[in-house]
Parts: C-alpha cells; sequence; structure tokens
C-alpha cells in the first residue's frame, strides 16, 4: 500500500536463509510458496518508495501468514565503498543487496542503493571474500548516510569427521569465533561427504570447531588458530568413545517429572544432549562422549544446575539431588505480558535461563542458588536491570533508554563498520552489537543506569571504554580508535638470510583477556602486510622449528624480521593455546589487598557480575589476607564445572559470590 492505495509491480523482497524476490499483482496482492519453516523477513520498495522490514515472522511447516500489509514511503539513498580488510583498498565487482534492490560495486568499490529511512538488512558479497549479512539504522542519517563496509578474506578449514576411528557421512560442521568481540559467532554449516570429509570458510581468528553426526552425537573439535586467508587441513574432529548415560532426578526426596535435563559440557559449556525426565524422575542421554557435564534442569518456574559428574561410559548413574532453592517473585512496570526476563549467575552454565510475564507483568523462578543474582527484563515498553537474591520480591520498572554513539577513528573521521561492546556498572551485564552506521551516528537501546561503552573494528583494535549514564531522555557519547599503523615487512631466516614462508604475524592489542589480535602468513617471497594496527600494540612473528619475534607496533610501519633457529619441541601435544580452568579475573596484590584489575570477556567471573576493583576478601570461607597472590591465584583455580566462593569487597559493602570454573583460553 502507499497513501492508503494499493501498489502494483512492487518489488517484494522475502529473507530467510535465501532471498526470495516477487512482483505484486494489480491489486497490490503478493504470495511467497513453499517459503521454508523458520524465522523470515518481509519488505516491499519501487522506484522511489520502500516499507519497513517487517519480521522476524515465524513460519511453520505447512502454515500459512496471511494478510500482511507493507507500507510504502519516500525512499532514501544508501552510498557506499565496499573495502579489503588487508589492503584496506576498495572491491570492485561485490555484490550488495538490500530488501529493495541489488547493485555491484564499481572500480572504486563504490555503491549506490535506496531503502526505507528505517532498520533495514544489506547482504555484501565478493569472489574470496567471506560474505556478510547486518542490519543497519538509516533513522540518524542524512539522506540515507555513507557507509564503509568491510570484507574479510576467506579462510578455510579442513578435515574428517570420525566416530570410534570411522569416517561419519553427512555430519554438520561449523566453526565457532572463540575470542574478541564477535565471540559465539558461527560460520555456515556445512556436510561432510561419504569419506567424512568437510570442508569449511570461516573468519579469521580463534576458531572451535565443532560437529554434530546424523545420530545426534555431538562432537568437539581442536580448537584453532587461523590467519586471514590461510587455509588449514587435516582437523579431525574425533567423536572418541560415545556411551549412553542415565539419572534421576529428585527435589525434596520426591521424583522431578516432565523436566528438560541438558548435558552441559563443563570445560565449554556447550549443550551436548538433551533429555526429559520420566514420572520416576529417570532420565537417558544416548550417545554421550566421555567427559565432565554440569546438568541444567529446567521445569516451568524450575531452573536449577547440578553437578559436575563425570560420564566415563561406566553405567554409573547420575543422582542428580536438587536443593529447595529459592525463589524470586516479580513483576514488571508498566505491566505487559510476553516480556522476557532472564536470570544469570556464576554458577549458571549453558543457555540462559528465561521467562516471559504473563498478562499481569509478572514473572517466577525457582530452584535458585543462594546468591545474588542479575536480572534482565526486555519489552516493547523498554529495558531494566536488577540485582537480587532467592526470596526478594523485585518490581522492574521498564524504561526505553538510549544513546546516540557517534564512531570516529583517530583522525576524526566517522568509522561505520564496527561491534559496540556495553557493559553495566550497576549489574555488570554485558552486551555486544553488530552496527553499520552510516555516517558514523548510531543509537544503541539499553536499560536506564550507569553503562560502559567502547568500540571494536576488525584488524584496527578497540577505542577505550567510556562511561556514559543512560536515560530515558537519550544520552550522547563519542567513541574514538586510537591511532593505527598498517605493518608490513619481511621475514627471512637469519642463518641463510632466505625468505621464510607461511611465518604467523600477529597482532594483538587491548587489554590482556579483554584485547583483540588479527594475524597473516607470509608469501613465498616472506612479505607480509597486517591490517592496521593500534599503535599501542604488539606484533608476534613465529614459525616452527625458530625462535618466536616480538616487536611494538610504535617502532615502525616497515620491518626487516631474521627468526633464528630454534631446537623442534619434541611434545606432539603442545598447544599453541594458553588454557587454564578458573573463573576469568586478573589480579593484583602488590598493595597489600587482592584486587581484580581486569575480568575476562566471556568469562564466568563476567557472567556473575564481578567487576574490576573489586576487592577479594575470602575463597571458600577462608581470608586471603597475607596471603602470596600466586596462593590466591591457586585456590581460585581448579577443575572446570566445579564452584569456588568468593567474597568481594565493592564500595565499603561487602558481598559473596559462587562461581563455576571453566576451560578459559588466552
Amino acid at each position: 500500500m502507499r497513501d492508503g492505495q494499493p501498489v502494483s509491480r512492487a518489488r517484494v523482497s522475502l529473507k530467510a536463509a535465501g532471498l526470495l524476490v516477487t512482483l505484486t499483482l494489480d491489486d497490490g496482492r503478493f504470495l511467497f510458496d513453499d517459503v521454508p519453516s523458520g524465522q523470515v523477513f518481509l519488505s516491499a520498495s519501487t522506484a522511489d518508495a520502500a516499507s519497513e522490514v517487517v519480521g522476524p515472522l515465524q513460519v511453520t511447516p505447512a502454515g500459512r501468514l496471511e494478510d500482511i500489509q507493507l507500507t510504502l514511503t519516500p525512499s532514501v539513498k544508501i552510498e557506499g565503498r565496499v573495502i579489503d580488510l588487508l589492503t584496506q583498498k576498495p572491491i570492485p565487482g561485490a555484490t550488495v543487496i538490500s530488501p529493495t534492490q541489488a547493485g555491484v560495486t564499481d572500480q572504486a568499490g563504490k555503491f549506490v542503493l535506496t531503502g526505507a529511512k528505517t532498520q533495514t538488512w544489506l547482504d555484501v558479497s565478493a569472489p574470496g571474500f567471506l560474505s556478510r549479512t547486518d542490519w543497519v539504522s538509516l533513522e540518524l542519517a542524512s539522506a540515507g548516510g555513507k557507509l564503509e563496509l568491510v570484507l574479510t578474506p576467506s579462510s578455510h578449514l579442513e578435515g574428517t569427521v570420525l566416530e570410534s576411528g570411522a569416517p561419519v557421512a553427512a555430519a554438520t560442521v561449523w566453526a565457532e569465533v572463540a575470542d574478541g568481540a564477535r565471540r559465539g559467532e558461527r560460520s555456515i554449516n556445512v556436510f561432510t561427504d561419504k569419506q567424512g570429509h568437510y570442508s569449511l570458510e570461516c573468519a579469521a581468528g580463534t576458531l572451535q570447531l565443532a560437529a554434530v553426526t546424523p545420530s545426534g552425537i555431538r562432537v568437539k573439535g581442536p580448537l584453532v588458530r587461523v590467519a586471514v586467508g590461510e587455509k588449514k587441513t587435516g582437523l579431525i574432529l574425533d567423536a572418541g568413545e560415545v556411551s549412553s548415560a542415565s539419572g534421576v532426578v529428585t527435589r525434596g526426596g520426591l521424583p522431578v517429572a516432565g523436566a528438560q535435563v541438558s548435558a552441559i559440557d563443563a570445560s565449554t559449556e556447550d549443550v551436548n544432549a538433551l533429555g526429559t525426565t520420566n514420572l520416576d524422575g529417570s532420565f537417558r542421554f544416548d550417545g554421550l562422549t566421555v567427559g565432565k557435564y554440569v546438568l541444567q534442569v529446567r521445569s516451568g518456574a524450575l531452573m536449577a544446575s547440578a553437578g559436575p559428574f563425570d560420564h566415563r561410559g561406566d553405567g554409573q548413574s547420575w543422582q542428580v539431588t536438587l536443593k529447595a532453592g529459592g525463589t524470586i517473585v516479580g513483576r514488571v512496570e508498566p505491566a505487559a505480558a510476553g516480556v522476557a526476563v532472564r536470570w544469570r549467575s556464576g554458577t549458571w552454565s549453558g543457555p540462559v535461563a528465561q521467562t516471559v510475564t504473563d498478562a499481569s507483568g509478572a514473572f517466577r523462578f525457582e530452584g535458585l542458588p543462594e546468591e545474588l543474582i542479575s536480572l534482565d527484563a526486555e519489552g516493547p515498553g523498554g529495558a531494566a536491570t536488577a540485582r537480587a537474591k532467592a526470596g526478594d520480591e523485585v518490581v522492574m520498572v521498564l524504561k526505553k533508554g538510549f544513546v546516540t554513539v557517534h564512531l570516529q577513528d583517530d583522525t576524526g573521521a566517522p568509522v561505520t563498520d564496527g561491534v559496540l561492546l556495553s557493559k553495566s556498572l550497576e549489574t555488570g551485564a554485558s552486551r555486544r552489537q553488530l552496527v553499520l552506521a552510516p555516517d558514523g551516528v548510531t543509537r544503541l537501546d539499553l536499560p536506564t543506569g550507569r553503562w560502559q561503552l567502547s568500540l571494536e573494528v576488525s584488524g584496527r583494535g578497540r577505542s577505550a571504554m567510556v562511561d556514559v549514564t543512560v536515560t530515558e531522555a537519550g544520552a550522547d557519547v563519542r567513541l574514538s580508535l586510537e591511532t593505527s599503523v598498517v605493518v608490513s615487512g619481511h621475514v627471512t631466516d637469519k642463518a641463510t638470510g632466505l625468505p621464510i614462508t607461511s611465518a604467523r604475524v600477529e597482532a594483538i592489542s587491548g587489554e590482556f583477556g579483554r584485547g583483540s589480535r588479527v594475524s597473516v602468513l607470509t608469501d613465498s617471497r616472506g612479505e607480509f602486510l597486517l591490517p592496521p594496527v593500534a599503535r599501542s600494540g604488539t606484533v608476534a612473528v613465529t614459525r616452527d622449528g625458530f625462535a618466536p619475534q616480538w616487536r611494538r607496533v610504535v617502532d615502525g610501519a616497515r620491518w626487516e624480521v631474521a627468526l633464528e633457529s630454534a631446537p623442534q619441541r619434541k611434545d606432539a601435544n603442545r598447544s599453541e593455546f594458553n588454557q587454564f580452568e578458573g573463573v576469568g579475573m586478573t589480579l593484583d596484590g602488590r598493595s597489600g589487598s587482592v584486587l581484580v584489575t581486569l575480568v575476562s570477556e566471556g568469562s564466568p567471573a563476567e557472567r556473575a557480575g564481578v567487576q574490576a576493583g573489586d576487592q577479594i576478601l575470602m575463597v571458600d570461607g577462608v581470608s586471603v589476607a597475607g596471603q602470596d597472590l600466586n596462593a590466591v591465584v591457586a585456590r581460585i583455580r581448579g577443575p572446570s564445572g566445579s564452584p569456588v566462593v568468593l567474597r568481594f569487597m565493592r564500595s565499603g559493602q561487602s558481598f559473596e559470590l559462587t562461581i563455576r570454573r571453566k576451560l578459559l583460553t588466552l
């Protein structure tokens, strides 16, 4: 419709896993048949008008959605340029698709499209580069605004999926980003062939490989570090020993029937198996790999966890005795149904604990641990956060707070493509939001209160953290990237003077445990080129058989690196990663007190709400006063899945948190 009248021959786009397009009839009606089930988005356009994107709409198998109305309003122009992350040069011939039309970049990498002056999406692809689909808001941009979109040269992982030494055909394989602002982002799924082989296109970075066999067995693959454009082969995902596991869930001496039970890998916090309890509280997992697991139990308002349990394939039954636990009863104001309410704590792992409010705005959680719980509520009426303990009655007042964020580089030029990171200074809640920001301006919707914001840009590091008080009237903040340097160089063998190919050159910037990293490989001439690197960063040059070298970025933009040969370590199982089992805090004991100086992103400590500046008073009920810092660290670390009880002091008030350890990677 436009101005209340139907529009014929308007272009209607349906975005699901792929893109479907049709034209409206004379009466403005349109129809899509055989739509894949799942979430879809709809939009319409003509030469000079476009609709908002409607969705997500949920399509069910054999279902039907009818009478959807798309209203056209005058469109705005979207201008942009597509560039190569590595060379920072334009990419000609890239395809850019919006809900209204598709275009191809010219020799200068430029494109021009139209769209509605609201939120829309862009799909960008080019041969040899990783394609991307991201949302962009045009509301704050002048006349649609200008964008600079970054594409990353594709990296590839190849290998085999095995079960009991035999190749597995038709297994689903993917890679998940394990660090940085894009943590948790997944590659496109691929399937193994008859020989169990897979070939996966992925982003560069630290990646966790995983697979699921046709019989539903989850296989944890290796953790790999991939350079921009690198191809790694021979990567094996082996299910190893697989067997069934069973147990019984009771609460207060009575069986818990009809509960969903999830087996969470204690090291990675991934869901490896799902089951449902019978009338007698019993459950069974078939095809579970040997390992250590935390169990997550959900039944109505009950959301509890237990463990860790060792699964050795010995038939030992898991007796899951849930404590009566605590209850939090709350409501949101103004009262509204369907508001999502989530809680998190240091002992919760795996999928988020979530419910929705009823018609009166009320919600309820049962089985809670006796510790501080962080609550988040979010709905059409706004959002709110709170901290509470079991037994508390919580009132969460929904408010629509927002902050207008101006993104810029060290010269003041707008940055249009990055990731915004936000952390509540009141509850410790953290959020990440991928942003395409025309003219370098975007709006971030957040619950009201005190927050810290920062910007991360692929290959260029992060801005400093900036404090901001988010209000209903809005706040304004400017995030600036640190000065960066394009680092290039030549790597040779010091003994022979010959170039060294496939040496890894990795730039690391930001705080320890919260930084960003990007790496490339030297070519056949020993040459390398890194994307712009923060001047405060460091660069490591490594190659098997040679001693590594470290350089400071500030030392120059062009390097000649001569590596000295070093004895090859004989440990075939050595890892390029520094891994440990703990909660993810960096501590400082130089003042006589044990202070938290940094909380690692994605760590159990961050989930529990620990903040930099907190003072640790006790570990498992024992004071840390007078103890050596290394001894304190050793007591905090422990087996993945096991809990540690920490007492903190913050702003003159002490509080206690129970935090479940996991395997952490630096």
